[in-house]
């Protein structure tokens, strides 16, 4: 690759590394909200007259050019960080936090299309007005509400929301504040009440395009059995919310979600297999126009979000570069594609979708060639020319494409997700040769049925059959031993040493007679992999051992929780209050399993041996009050005298805490009214989340005097309760949130874990 080549490439690194710069300073107070712009200007019109005056000096100009697009990205960054800089014009201004709610009225239009769950729905609303105190005033900004799931709303409604305005939480593990604000939301408001002021009030082109979708999904829904339809819909239309937890489960555990919902990694992916199967009948240079035009449709049926249309123009720079035969110019394409995103919008750097879907094309344009090349040669000392073709043919679709994605994206995967898939690259090459008749009869589907519903039925068996065998696949290689590891705190940090490792190599240059020439890209990857995987193994599994502390989880579901017990040896205990969803609590805490197993070892309440069939279940009802349950040394479930309820006391040296956390008022009482509450006295007491019924009463707290109380948000107690809970310092914590407590026994830890956004 020439220097004119490479220009761009050294320009868009230099322009990220001001962005990243200009993070830290942000982050270090250097600089802020409050900093002039003056001061970058003048810089910058320095060093371009340093340009100018440099012209005859070729490497001192070219230094000075790379400072100043450095400086330009720091300048940029500072034009939309990701703190929030509101005015009182901005939405943002009002927003309270976790020690002052604001009760607001918000009236706006649903922009985008509505992100559907299992029992509410979140819109996204552009503010216009804002009513605090009975005072309307005009604003600007966009608000995420999450609303009940009934009656739904469309893009282009004009509602009023009202409810508690907020500052979006962060989590010890995951930045929801960050990651919204990377999306243009500063703004959050849960459990919003909603009143439609009028409908159809949004731009007519989106408003047809998302009516295509929404009937698009209808028609799935009726023409495919499930778990086919959630899937169909969430590879064609990236609607993901209807998939089955444990079929999500299975593919997270194989590293193959890509293929269902909408992210870089999955159109470079497809972009790479449509050239591929099109190539072989068009021919190469053909096959561009249709390939592009496939990757279009694809972008505009998932909603044509800023996520599909960065993943979509990079899929088609591909898809351009590689016809040409041009390497370079599909790396440089790559690299405009960035430049232009970032330009855009700086914070598209910290995205993990915009990350996945670099990695992705720049591994599929580094690796491709190599990995077919090594492949021809090995067959073609084994067999004849023609069976060669066929054998790359299948090879090509199946397991090259997969192979060269992931030697740049498998980092990324295990810094974001905390999982390590050794079952990856066997799936994937078994399910991708299946995704371009599921993605081409699916949309033939789609076509046929919007115009007549008969046909799209005959239509639909074609997709149902190769949805229906990746689904088998993933199942199947998901409940293999060890597909999955869970990874720590080191093996993220490995990561980076991967890619240090890796694209190190790929920089290095040597001396030749022919000039600077880089390594092969073979011998960079097996540098990277001897230097990291081996480590990345072994620290997989240390991590995923037992630390001799007790780890106590609670997960909150829709009107019910549960908790993860892990004793210090290691021994998995699940305490479910019977109320709510519980296959799909189960499924929740699945992810929060370390290790390879995905079960646990003792099952407790009604019902929950259902649930954990291979567990062993303990019925509360069954055990007498009084009666202990040693789960390990020195950890122990005792049964509380609690009336037609049940409650357990769960005790490890001097810790002790209350399962489940939603007691309900009766069932307080019943423990007071028995005296078990005399000698319980809490270290730790997890109040009860919103719509499960239930509170902790005011004589309970002064019976059992916690010494901290965790009070999720979003809560309606009475209000000598919330009084008690205030005086006593109650930590308020998301009601989406995982609280993990830690505890020696003597001392005590928190973490605040994020429960949505878990991949």
């Amino acid at each position: 690759m020439n220097g004119a080549h490479m220009t761009l490439v050294y320009l868009t690194l230099a322009w990220c590394g001001g962005i990243l710069l200009g993070h830290l300073l942000w982050s270090w107070g250097a600089i802020g909200c409050a900093t002039p712009t003056g001061p970058f200007g003048a810089a910058a019109g320095g060093m371009c007259l340093l340009i100018f005056l440099l012209r005859r000096q070729p490497a001192r100009r070219w230094s000075v050019l790379l400072l100043l697009t450095l400086l330009l990205g720091g300048w940029r960054y500072h034009a939309h960080p990701f703190a929030a800089c509101p005015t009182p014009a901005d939405l943002a201004y009002s927003n309270g936090d976790d020690r002052r709610a604001v009760w607001v009225t918000v009236e706006g239009l649903v922009v985008g299309y509505p992100d559907v769950r299992d029992v509410r729905t979140q819109y996204r609303v552009r503010a216009e007005t804002l009513t605090i105190d009975g005072m309307p005033r005009p604003v600007q900004g966009d608000l995420l509400v999450q609303a009940a799931r009934f009656p739904p709303y469309a893009y282009g409604d004009r509602l009023r929301v009202t409810g508690n305005l907020q500052v979006p939480p962060t989590f010890d593990d995951f930045d929801y504040r960050a990651y919204l604000a990377q999306r243009g939301i500063h703004s959050l408001m849960r459990r919003a009440t909603v009143e439609l002021a009028a409908r159809d009030q949004g731009a007519r082109f989106w408003t047809i395009l998302y009516g295509v979708r929404a009937r698009g999904s209808a028609l799935l829904n009726r023409v495919l059995p499930e778990p086919a339809a959630a899937l169909a819909n969430g590879m064609l239309l990236g609607i993901e919310s209807g998939i089955p937890p444990d079929v999500d489960e299975a593919f997270k555990v194989t590293g193959t979600t890509h293929v269902i919902v909408i992210s870089g990694s999955n159109i470079a992916l497809l972009s790479g297999v449509l050239l591929a199967a099109l190539g072989r009948l068009l021919g190469k240079r053909r096959a561009v126009l249709p390939t592009i035009a496939g990757i279009a449709l694809y972008v505009l049926l998932v909603g044509a979000d800023a996520a599909a249309l960065r993943a979509g123009l990079m899929g088609a720079l591909y898809v351009i570069a590689i016809a040409l035969g041009r390497q370079s110019t599909a790396l440089v394409s790559l690299f405009a594609s960035a430049l232009l995103m970032t330009l855009l919008n700086p914070l598209a750097l910290w995205d993990v979708g915009f990350q996945l879907s670099f990695m992705a094309t720049l591994g599929l344009i580094l690796f491709t060639p190599a990995i077919q090349a090594r492949f021809e040669r090995f067959l073609t000392a084994r067999l004849a020319t023609d069976q060669v073709r066929k054998v790359m043919g299948l090879l090509n679709d199946a397991l090259i494409i997969t192979l060269a994605a992931q030697i740049t994206t498998l980092p990324l995967v295990v810094y974001y997700f905390g999982r390590l898939s050794l079952i990856s690259l066997v799936t994937n090459f078994l399910i991708l040769p299946a995704q371009p008749p599921i993605m081409m009869a699916g949309m033939a589907t789609l076509a046929g049925g919007l115009i007549w519903e008969p046909l799209g039925r005959v239509l639909a068996v074609v997709p149902w059959l190769f949805l229906t065998y990746t689904t088998w696949v993933v199942k199947l290689t998901a409940a293999a031993p060890f597909a999955s590891l869970e990874t720590g705190a080191w093996s993220r940090a490995l990561a980076l040493l991967y890619y240090a490792v890796l694209f190190g190599n790929l920089g290095w240059r040597r001396l030749a007679a022919t000039g600077w020439v880089t390594l092969p890209t073979r011998r960079a990857v097996t540098w990277a992999a001897l230097a990291v995987l081996p480590l990345w193994l072994g620290i997989s599994i240390l991590s995923a051992r037992p630390d001799g502390r007790l780890h106590v989880m609670f997960l909150q579901g829709e009107g019910g929780e549960a908790a993860l017990v892990v004793t210090p040896s290691g021994r998995r205990v699940w305490v479910w209050d019977g109320r709510g969803d519980g296959e799909t609590l189960a499924t929740t805490t699945r992810p929060w399993l370390m290790g390879w197993r995905r079960g646990v070892d003792v099952a407790v309440g009604p019902g929950a041996a259902a649930l954990w069939p291979d567990a062993q279940a303990v019925e509360p009802a069954q055990l007498a009050p009084g009666t202990t349950v040693r789960l390990d040394d020195g950890v122990v479930l005792t049964r509380l005298a609690a009336g037609d309820d049940w409650a357990l006391a769960l005790a490890y040296g001097q810790f002790r805490t209350v399962l489940p956390a939603t007691l309900k008022p009766d069932t307080q009482a019943a423990v007071l009214a028995s005296g078990d509450a005399d000698n319980l006295h809490l270290v730790l007491l997890k109040a009860p989340g919103p719509d499960t019924g239930a509170w902790p009463t005011a004589d309970f707290l002064a019976a059992t005097a916690p010494q901290t109380v965790i009070w999720p948000q979003d809560t309606t107690y009475p209000p000598d309760v919330a009084a008690v809970l205030t005086g006593r310092g109650a930590l308020r914590a998301p009601a989406d949130a995982v609280v993990e407590v830690i505890t020696d026994g003597a001392r005590l830890w928190l973490r605040q874990r994020s429960a949505s956004e878990r991949r």
